[in-house]
């Protein structure tokens, strides 16, 4: 037991409801700072910040790296292995991203071939800036999560309401118990 007197303790009830509450609180937080994290991911597409990165895949296949090699007495066009990294640097394009975009790369041919370069340039130019579409998806992300999280303030409030009102009850009932209630009589001790 507790060496506080009874009158100044916290019932149950008006215990669970605060903690009902500070889960609230805390998931609001939580959502909000969520929010703040995403604005920012929004942001910096915006003031102009793109990058490589940020283009999208260019549209069509991926071209194939042409070689030239000897045959007999003259000089033949074939399909290489994959572009070079000269080719990749002329063009503008890192070799990650090359790669992710589906193009073949050789990185052990040094050549350079203005027409592999062209062609990478050509290719690269139906690339679309990811930063146009971007800050669209992610606020309609942020404002889907904000909902969310009001829906479930709404859902816990009224669930802390509702114990509170139950515990309320509960007490009620108990101080009434204790009203009505008469003392024992005492036995009497047979001598």
């Amino acid at each position: 037991m507790s060496s506080e007197p009874r009158k100044t303790r916290k019932p149950k009830a008006a215990a669970k409801a605060e903690g009902a509450v500070k889960e609230v609180e805390e998931e609001v937080e939580k959502a909000a700072q969520s929010a703040k994290r995403e604005m920012k991911k929004v942001e910096k597409p915006v003031k102009g910040r793109a990058t490589r990165a940020s283009l999208g895949r260019p549209r069509g296949r991926a071209p194939e790296a042409m070689v030239m090699s000897r045959h007999e007495t003259e000089m033949v066009s074939r399909r290489g292995k994959g572009f070079s990294l000269g080719e990749l640097a002329g063009a503008g394009v890192a070799p990650r991203l090359a790669a992710k975009w589906g193009a073949s790369i050789d990185p052990r041919r040094r050549s350079v071939i203005e027409a592999n370069v062209g062609s990478l340039k050509e290719w690269r130019s139906h690339a679309v800036p990811e930063a146009v579409k971007e800050p669209k998806a992610v606020e309609a992300k942020v404002e889907e999560g904000v909902k969310k999280v009001e829906k479930e303030a709404v859902a816990v409030g009224k669930e802390a309401a509702r114990v509170v009102k139950k515990e309320a009850k509960k007490a009620e009932v108990a101080a009434k118990g204790k009203a009505e209630k008469k003392p024992r009589p005492k036995k009497k001790s047979g001598s």
